[in-house]
């Protein structure tokens, strides 16, 4: 098929896609399962290894399909764009659906996600960062929390955030980290994280969650609770000595 700009591709339907006439334009339809559809943009976004990589990608892409789609009756819709995702129109591959089966229904709760071939920001997943972290070992649950460090692993049908998030306790140690930084800097296992988020205790002793670099406090309001921060910051900064 060719499009009005000169571009022209190859694809297989069995009877998903159809081209229909709006307003005196041609276009592409297609009426996909969800899970068929981030599979799709997996292939196309990105590829299916390596396989903790590919994990992490489907979450963002399901994440971003839920925070950015329309929704039409039963359907959800999205526009095949740069500006929101692309996808192949051939049905995908058999990588790309195995990935997207193992993470099934698994989303990231919480504030907008997006990602990006090689960019890297707070809130944008990169796909080469990815592949990176992935080749040092990191799960898909480490990556996505690199990436979105104030979001939690939530399912479709329930997207709430496990964490309730203590702003004026990031501020505060964020404040504090330079001025520590000169005092531990020199110490043998002192290792300051790049992302972290501060999180409300609901019940228990406060505590420090290496693996999501998320700490746990029961409030921001007396001394205390900034003692139970710092405390819990220097388990996280010199994590694994």
């Amino acid at each position: 098929m060719t499009f009005a700009n000169g571009n022209h591709i190859t694809f297989v339907s069995h009877g998903e896609t159809t081209l229909l006439s709006e307003k005196g334009k041609l276009k592409l339809q297609s009426h996909l399962d969800r899970e068929e559809y981030v599979a799709r943009v997996l292939d196309r976004e990105a590829k299916s290894t390596p396989p903790e990589a590919a994990k992490a990608m489907t979450v963002a892409i399901r994440t971003f399909l839920q925070q950015n789609a329309n929704r039409e009756g039963d359907c959800l819709t999205i526009p095949d764009s740069s500006a929101t995702q692309r996808v192949s129109a051939s049905p995908a591959t058999t990588g790309a659906r195995t990935m997207t089966a193992w993470t099934q229904d698994l989303i990231y709760a919480g504030d907008p996600v997006h990602y990006h071939g090689s960019r890297a920001t707070e809130g944008t997943l990169s796909w080469r960062q990815a592949m990176a972290q992935a080749g040092q070992g990191e799960r898909y649950d480490q990556i996505l929390a690199f990436a979105y460090p104030d979001n939690s692993l939530s399912r479709w049908g329930a997207p709430r955030s496990t964490c309730q998030l203590l702003p004026k306790a990031k501020a505060w140690l964020a404040k504090k980290m330079p001025q520590w930084r000169r005092i531990l800097q020199g110490e043998t296992g002192y290792n300051e994280p790049d992302v972290f988020a501060v999180c409300r205790l609901v019940s228990g002793f406060p505590y420090t969650d290496r693996q999501q670099k998320r700490l746990f406090i029961r409030n921001f309001f007396t001394l205390q609770d900034r003692l139970d921060l710092t405390h819990e910051y220097l388990h996280l900064a010199f994590d694994g000595y």
